[in-house]
Formats: structure tokens, sequence, C-alpha cells
């Protein structure tokens, strides 16, 4: 099917936006990344974008959480600006300050009483890879523990290790055999109808019965754990699983790897998402929104697990780009001063508030979950049967977008509308957004929204 006919499917102004779109389908994989709606972005401010042909939008995603600081932030700008009358980056051959400044500022910032040092990337992908490397390095062991619908990245170990993948896929790939997966709490569809405590508890058993029985806990090198697990539908676990796995791997000698990629710098109401948990893990791995739309990433963590590795172990020719870190040391600085993990509790807490009234008020809202500005909603057919309506939320999004929203889906079954607008966005902007979100739902319930445009939508599965 050709891109163009979606116009037949909207009375908004696309043109120019689907120009754009079929000449990236014809030199661009299709392998590379959802494509979810014809926009080309042009311009970027704050919380909103506009495309080709001059519409505006309010951004629910902003560049999958990379803007917590809000787009063009004229703070960092300034700082790129800057750098750029210096020198643009050279690789750590040899030594530059904006490296040593942002290593020293994570340090500082991270979680953990002990010694840490820094393993500068480009991209999540490759700081998690950074992850599992020095780890493996530092115990000695083979095996690589993880969780079912996690997402850690697309390079090799990260894609091996990412739960999230379709086990085809894992298969076509001759994915890594020393990755196991455990299961996530789930708490709104925790089995046995359990409390969140029980059902803390219960998952928790899962990973240590697995450990005394099948597989000797003590041949693990890490467990890769994101303290929400985003793509699997903003999934928050129990406090009592996330403290007792801490334990459980602090039992058997395992590092404890947390993935603040998606959660953190912020949007969570605190620094870094593991600070809800009161948890202090081995590695941090930091990504997205830490380089202010600039790419940057870095593990952090205990000194000799990182300092485990040879020279070139983690190198890659671009990592620590100075221009980046000049961006990142910005950010850092522009959340810390603007109390932006303030801003997102206080924002999140309203946005919740309102997502829960639009729970009560319409059957297809099963679940609304999260923390701070990292939500999810969760659409099914019917409360009762918590069945998942991929389809309905698909449908909503897609009136969202014509109404001025940017919005996508993501989840274990593809039904869960992710909100993660930037931190900076104001209560006014918010609050429209929801208002598009309820009229996006009422007129998917009244059948004005047709099921053609899901074919579509190359969306999360």
């Amino acid at each position: 099917m050709s891109i163009k006919e979606i116009s037949k499917l909207t009375s908004k102004k696309i043109s120019k936006n689907l120009e754009i779109a079929e000449e990236y389908e014809k030199y661009v994989t299709k392998g590379f990344a959802f494509k979810y709606f014809p926009v080309a972005i042009v311009k970027t401010k704050g919380a909103k974008v506009w495309d080709a042909d001059g519409n505006e939008y309010i951004d629910f995603l902003s560049s999958a959480a990379k803007y917590n600081i809000g787009h063009t932030n004229e703070y960092v700008v300034k700082a790129i600006k800057e750098g750029l009358e210096n020198f643009i980056h050279y690789c750590l051959y040899f030594y530059h300050e904006p490296a040593v400044k942002f290593a020293k500022l994570l340090v500082e910032i991270t979680p953990g009483n002990f010694k840490k040092k820094v393993a500068f990337g480009l991209s999540g992908s490759e700081s998690c890879d950074h992850a599992i490397k020095a780890s493996l390095l530092y115990t000695e062991r083979p095996n690589i523990a993880s969780f079912t619908y996690s997402y850690y990245g697309t390079t090799y170990a990260t894609l091996s290790a990412s739960g999230s993948f379709s086990p085809k896929l894992r298969k076509r790939i001759h994915a890594l055999p020393n990755v196991y997966f455990f299961q996530y709490p789930d708490t709104y569809r925790c089995p046995f109808n359990l409390s969140e405590e029980e059902c803390g508890e219960y998952y928790l058993s899962l990973i240590e019965d697995f450990f005394k029985s099948t597989i000797a806990g003590e041949s693990f090198a890490i467990f890769l754990a994101e303290p929400i697990q985003g793509d699997a539908g903003v999934l928050v676990p129990p406090k009592n699983f996330m403290r007792g796995l801490r334990k459980l791997t602090k039992e058997y000698g395992i590092i404890f790897a947390d993935d603040e990629i998606q959660a953190g710098m912020a949007r969570t109401g605190k620094m870094f998402a593991i600070e809800h948990f009161n948890v202090e893990p081995d590695l941090i791995i930091v990504g997205k929104a830490v380089g202010g739309g600039m790419p940057v990433s870095a593990v952090v963590g205990r000194e000799e697990i990182l300092d485990s590795a040879l020279p070139q172990t983690y190198f890659s020719s671009y990592a620590a780009h100075a221009l980046s870190l000049r961006a990142a040391i910005a950010t850092i600085e522009y959340i810390l001063r603007e109390k932006l993990a303030e801003r997102a509790e206080k924002l999140g807490n309203h946005a919740k508030k309102r997502f829960n009234e639009l729970k009560e008020k319409y059957e297809i809202v099963g679940d609304v979950r999260g923390l701070g500005l990292l939500l999810g909603v969760e659409i099914v057919k019917k409360k009762e049967t918590k069945e998942p309506d991929r389809t309905s939320a698909l449908k909503i999004i897609w009136r969202c977008w014509e109404k001025g929203l940017l919005m996508m889906t993501y989840g274990k079954y593809g039904n869960v509308l992710r909100i993660a607008p930037p931190l900076v966005i104001s209560k006014e902007e918010l609050d429209k957004a929801i208002d598009i979100i309820e009229e996006s739902i009422k007129d998917v319930i009244a059948g004005k929204v047709t099921d053609e445009i899901v074919k579509y939508l190359r969306a999360w599965e």
C-alpha cells in the first residue's frame, strides 16, 4: 500500500508531510523504526512541535522520553553554541574537559555511597551493552538475567537481552543463548487477585525458586532491570519486589544494573527512578534525556566493575562527544536548577487524577499507572475481563493526531497510551492534551474513527 493513501482517511493538511514520508520509505529500511503518523518534524520548542505542513502539536512523546527539559532548550542551545567556538570533538585517545566534568557530575548525583567511575556511550543501547560486557568481565560468569517484555536496545547483546522482541526474531538472529528471562510484576494482571505486596512476593519467589532449583544463581553475572518497565506498558513494580531483587542479587554476587534510560532524569518525580525504591544499584545506565537532544549515554557505577575491562573495551570514536557532553552538563544543571523532578511529580499527580476520572467514565479505560510524567493508560474491551484492545488504542491516538496531539501506543499487548510529555509542559498544555484524549476516546466509542487506519500504523504489537 502507498503511504499517500493515508490522505483519503483524514481531512488534515498533510501533503508536504506525505512527500517527505514517501521519499523516506523509498530510501530508508523499514527495519529502522515504527511509524505511526505521516509527520515530518520541521520545528520544535518547549512542549510543542510543528510539521512540514505547518500543523502544530502538543508533544506527549518527547521523542521517546528524550526531551525532559523541553525541545530546543535555550540553556542547552547556548552551551552547544559556546562549544562550537572551541572544538566539536576529539576522540578519547587524548583527554578533554567536557568528559571530566560530565563524568564527575554523574558520579556526584547518582545513588550509591561507594567509589564510582563512568563509561561513555552514544546511545542507551550502547551503554546497556557496556554494562553487560563489564559484568561478564568482572564476575567471569556466563549468564545474563533479564525480564520478559524488557527493552534495553538493539545492539546484538541488548537485543538478545531484551524480552520485548518476538521469539521468532530472536531465533532468526541466533540471539545469545545465555540470557534467562523472568517475569516482571504486573500488578494490574497479577495472578490469583493478589494484593500489591503479595504480588511483589509472588514474582520474587519465581526468581528465587529458579535460582535454587534450576540454574544456580552463582552462574549469573548481571541482572538487568528497569525501575519502571516502560515498553511493557509502564509497569511499576511493588517496592518489596525491587528491594527483594536487590537483596537477592547481593546474596548471589550478581551485579544489579539499573536501566534509567527512559525513566530517569527527573521524569518520575525523582532524579533517578530507582530512588523510589531506596535501592543502590551496582551500575546505573543513562541515555535519552541526559543529552537534552544530543546523542549521549553512559554507565556509572562501582569502580572495580567498570575498571575490570582493558582499554578499548568500551571505546567508540564518537562516544564522549565533546559537544554532546557540553549539552549533557547543561541539561543536568537545568534539571537541578529548575527542580524538574518536583515539577514532574506535581504535574504527574494532576494528570493521573484526570486520567483516573476518565477511567471512571469510560468502560474502555482499564488502568492508569506510572510515576511523575511517565504514565500509561491501558485500553481494554471491558473492565471486568481486562481484555486488551489494541485496535481502539490505535484509533484513539490517530484521532489525537488529527486534533493536534502526538502520542503513541506500546505495552505487552500494544494497547497502552504512552504519556511522556516534556517536564516543562505548562498545566494549560497538559490539560488541553488530556481534553483531546477524552474527545478522541468519545469519538472511538461512537464509531467515528474507521478501523481502516490501523493497517497504516506500523505500531507496537
